[in-house]
């Protein structure tokens, strides 16, 4: 099974709007820490261009069993992901992605 990435780009429209997410993106991310041990990696990279541009680093063992079916239907994501839909309609975030699986060519961590 190879690891499984998912990168996520958002682009706020203003720095209350990323407030706004970093507080409600918090209590997802520390559930994620405490409660999914097959997450590699999870964390909101801050851009040093643009103050109002963020990138998720999501890293699963599995995709199947520990993205789509652990973090994908657990409690926080699923309280998480309506209201950033929220801010996305609104204009306040845009929202760009793409995933990746190993390719076992140099390293992504040294556990």
């Amino acid at each position: 099974v190879q690891a499984f990435s998912l990168l996520v780009t958002l682009k706020f429209s203003d720095p209350e709007s990323l407030g706004i997410f970093k507080e409600e993106f918090q209590p997802l991310a520390d559930h994620v820490r405490d409660n999914e041990p097959n997450t590699i990696a999870y964390e909101v990279l801050l851009s040093d261009k643009d103050p109002l541009r963020v990138l998720i680093l999501e890293r699963y063992k599995d995709k199947e069993r520990d993205f789509l079916g652990t973090h994908k239907n657990s409690e926080p994501f699923l309280a998480f992901r309506p209201k950033l839909a929220a801010m996305q309609e609104k204009g306040l975030v845009t929202i760009d992605g793409d995933s990746f699986v190993d390719s076992n060519i140099g390293f992504a961590d040294r556990v």
